[in-house]
């Protein structure tokens, strides 16, 4: 019996240090510890907590706009990577990029995202290269009008989905669409 306490207590002090040293317990501690995978001058903007295991964060540097992801496992929050780069600016009134981020499992999380410049779009659809619609997210910061919209699966080409922005009365105010072959 004492022989199963001791393994039992061994176990449970093994998993503690485990679990201090892996992950973070809040998303906005691991925000903190991935400040380092951060290129220098990008300044955080905002965290979004978009479920349960997941989150992103907006981080912006001149006219740039870059987004990473977290999700959330047994030990806590995991740094997944970001897309950086510069956004599609045509036509005007909205600006977007898109990204593939990929977890250790090698999970793919497919993202649109960017800022909203008009204030008059209240909502962003995404039709993806496939053909299926997704709902993009609005957030309003500080700075700025953020959106996202997580699509399902890698486009390839991005640049051949639909990105379309409403006004408050379903009116289309902002439509980026390449001709399809």
């Amino acid at each position: 019996m004492k022989r199963i306490r001791k393994s039992v207590l061994s176990f449970l002090m093994v998993m503690a240090i485990v679990l201090s040293l892996t992950g973070c317990n809040s998303l906005d501690d691991a925000v903190e510890k991935a400040k380092p995978s951060i290129p220098k001058g990008y300044t955080l903007v905002h965290i979004e907590q978009v479920s349960d295991n997941s989150g992103i964060v907006f981080y912006t540097h001149k006219d740039e706009l870059s987004t990473g992801m977290f999700i959330k496992n047994t030990f806590g929050w995991d740094w997944i990577g970001s897309g950086i780069g510069k956004l599609v600016t045509y036509p005007e009134g909205l600006q977007w990029r898109y990204a593939d981020l990929v977890d250790k499992d090698k999970k793919t999380y497919s993202l649109y995202y960017g800022k909203v410049i008009n204030k008059d779009i209240q909502r962003v659809t995404v039709t993806t290269t496939n053909g299926k619609t997704v709902e993009g997210k609005i957030v309003d910061t500080d700075q700025l009008r953020l959106w996202y919209a997580f699509v399902s699966g890698p486009q390839v080409p991005s640049v051949n989905a639909d990105i379309i922005g409403y006004s408050k009365d379903d009116k289309v105010i902002y439509l980026f669409s390449q001709p399809k072959e």
